[in-house]
């Protein structure tokens, strides 16, 4: 029996390139043609990898949730406060200000936007990176209780969840044109919260 040919690409850099397409268009707005044009593949080298879009819209939510929870917890492991983690975390929500593109906010909240709870695949995946986030925060939470940045009686997966909330919010704020400034000002009110 003979073996197809090898791969020439990069699965893991063509599921990335992949991912910043569904990040910036959504799901139902992305083409066969963009997820082409964007990964430099055949639709047949792609297809191999990834038997519809479905598929491949799932695998790059999948990466998403685990990089930025990856991300998160280095930041949490590199920061020496967990109040000024926490402050930086939600200070992210604005900092594509900076790129000169329109803000494409977190691609957990816009596929929460756009699927809801209709499709229950997508919900559990949702589920599960909203879940691993809200677990860094409740480690950012509880090193603040160590370190007496908050008080040892304060419920931290309540204020991890309401952390989660006030980050959506920013990221929909922003999208809506809030001004930086104003938004910075709702952080310091958040953080004031946490005590």
């Amino acid at each position: 029996m003979t073996r197809g040919r090898p791969r020439t690409f990069d699965p893991e850099q063509m599921l990335e390139q992949a991912m910043q397409v569904f990040w910036q268009r959504g799901y139902e707005a992305t083409s066969l043609q963009d997820l082409l044009a964007a990964t430099g593949l055949s639709k047949s080298s792609l297809y191999q990898t990834y038997p519809s879009k479905r598929a491949l819209f799932e695998a790059a939510l999948r990466q998403y949730c685990a990089q930025r929870r990856r991300e998160l917890r280095e930041r949490l492991q590199t920061t020496a406060s967990p109040r000024e983690f926490l402050r930086a975390w939600l200070l992210c929500a604005l900092e594509e200000e900076r790129s000169g593109e329109p803000p494409r906010g977190c691609m957990l909240a816009n596929v929460a936007s756009e699927f809801s709870q209709a499709d229950a695949e997508i919900a559990a995946l949702m589920r599960n990176g909203i879940d691993g986030l809200r677990q860094v925060l409740v480690e950012a939470l509880q090193r603040a209780q160590a370190d007496g940045e908050l008080a040892a009686a304060a419920d931290v997966h309540v204020l991890a969840g309401y952390l989660l909330c006030v980050m959506s919010g920013l990221r929909i704020q922003r999208k809506a044109g809030a001004s930086a400034e104003a938004l910075r000002a709702v952080i310091e009110v958040a953080l004031g919260c946490l005590r």
